[in-house]
């Protein structure tokens, strides 16, 4: 059986507001451009992808005022002419981002069957995985992978008291990439309030399509906290050192261009 194809849309538009990669006057950096073993966390989390013969097109979503720093941050990646490679403008929320890459890849025109919603914090994918989730979905319509809940869950109240002690039975840790047949999607997204969803599954199988589980990786952890990089402030402090410097070179070199075009004009 050949692989199914699909495409690939990596969510890099979040506000990292769980990762306290905040310094000097709020001036911030996203846990997906900082590096983990010389390779950026969205590089990672993105490259096992190319490595799929199937993969068709790849929709990157950015946060605003962030698509130079995006895409520095995939390296190579997009450059690789045989995969191409779109941005888009995230939303206010992580499901309006991903309306937003959808709406874009209504657009191209290149076929394809699958759709795979990838977490640009997961570093840790591997190819192994994302093909175990697509032949899920190919049996199934819709795939996430998953982990069994091994510690005891309890309900609390806003104080902090314990008012339930709901069993774990039957309950999963979900993880990305999560895969759908792209049709399918689509319409789950356009008859659904997508912003009272966590994630894309939620939204698929709400519209009455199947969705089922494959096993999941405990070592496919998302970065959410500052600690999930060992250095993570040591390299806050140089990424937005670099930045400082970088934007100063720019706006040189655009006031620069604005007075020899004045020159020019005056001539």
């Amino acid at each position: 059986m050949s692989i199914p194809s699909f495409a690939l849309i990596v969510t890099a538009a979040g506000s990292s507001l769980r990762f306290s990669s905040t310094y000097e006057n709020s001036e911030s950096v996203k846990k997906e451009f900082l590096q983990l073993d010389g390779h950026s966390v969205l590089y990672r989390a993105t490259e096992p992808f190319f490595e799929i013969p199937s993969l068709q097109a790849v929709v990157v979503t950015y946060k605003d005022d962030s698509l130079d720093e995006t895409i520095v941050a995939l390296e190579d990646l997009a450059d690789i002419n045989t995969i191409p490679m779109f941005f888009v403008k995230g939303g206010k929320s992580r499901q309006e981002s991903v309306k937003n890459a959808l709406d874009k890849l209504k657009e191209i025109n290149i076929p394809f069957e699958y759709v795979a919603i990838q977490d640009g914090a997961r570093p840790y994918v591997t190819p192994r995985l994302i093909i175990n989730v697509l032949a899920t979905a190919f049996n199934s319509s819709g795939a996430v992978p998953a982990l069994p809940v091994t510690d005891s869950i309890r309900r609390i109240d806003k104080t902090g008291s314990i008012i339930e002690c709901p069993s774990r039975s039957g309950l999963v840790r979900v993880q990305t990439p999560q895969f759908f047949e792209f049709d399918k999607l689509i319409a789950a997204y356009e008859n659904q309030d997508i912003n009272k969803a966590t994630d894309d599954s939620e939204i698929y199988v709400k519209a009455g399509f199947n969705c089922c589980v494959c096993e999941g990786d405990e070592a496919n952890i998302k970065i959410t906290y500052e600690h999930d990089i060992p250095d993570a402030r040591k390299q806050i402090e140089s990424y937005i050192e670099d930045r400082r410097k970088g934007r100063a070179s720019r706006e040189a070199n655009e006031t620069f261009r604005r007075l020899l075009n004045q020159v020019e004009d005056e001539l």
